[in-house]
């Protein structure tokens, strides 16, 4: 296999041209495609360093292994690229395979060790597809660390599941209060969500019992 300097407009994509070689299956989407020119214009040093893998048809190439790469550097301005160029009786079963195996990455990524040690700004601009960061959530994080004897509002354990949930809506204080009075829920457990100022829960057994007691009103 050869290594040759190749004018890109003698460079072709692959897109089918070559009987039996199905065209290129990989794309990028607009981000990463980006991406993918800055850190080529960042680092040109990796082009040498990474070549196309090109194939000789009629008086042309078609690339074989990095047609990204390809796009990107026309893109770019680039008038050449550095290229390994397979010999012209290469089977195109070969060629199959080869294409292929460019695009499979066989190693995997310790996403753990790479987001802690790694700065994950610079792999982002290298071209590395990162998972998306978890954003904090500051009242869940306030909520979790509250323990009950510190609530101003004592925390409730969850219900399980086998457990059927009622729930009563109140738009009002007024009406919320009647029903606290009502339901002898003053003194009852309850707590807060970021989107429900004060959240309360009783038990049908509790229910049962207030309404048994409390005298019928006009």
């Amino acid at each position: 296999m050869n290594r040759e300097v190749i004018p890109i407009s003698k460079l072709e994509m692959n897109r089918g041209q070559v009987e039996g070689l199905p065209k290129n299956p990989r794309f990028f989407r607009d981000s990463r495609f980006e991406a993918m020119k800055k850190s080529i214009e960042d680092c040109p040093e990796m082009l040498d360093l990474r070549e196309l893998i090109v194939y000789p048809y009629g008086d042309k190439y078609v690339v074989i292994g990095g047609n990204l790469r390809l796009r990107a550097c026309k893109e770019l301005g680039h008038q050449e690229c550095p290229c390994k160029v397979l010999k012209a009786d290469t089977s195109v079963a070969k060629l199959r395979e080869i294409a292929s195996k460019d695009n499979i990455s066989f190693g995997e990524t310790d996403m753990d060790a790479l987001l802690n040690e790694w700065d994950r700004q610079e792999l982002q601009d290298w071209g590395m597809e990162l998972p998306e960061e978890k954003k904090k959530d500051p009242f869940k994080e306030r909520f979790d660390a509250v323990k009950n004897e510190d609530a101003v509002y004592p925390l409730i354990p969850k219900f399980d599941e086998k457990h059927e949930l009622f729930i009563i809506q109140s738009a009002n204080e007024v009406d919320s209060n009647w029903l606290r009075e009502r339901l002898n829920m003053q003194h009852m457990k309850s707590y807060k969500t970021g989107k429900v100022m004060k959240s309360n829960v009783i038990s049908v057994k509790d229910v049962r019992e207030a309404l048994e007691n409390c005298h019928p009103q006009p």
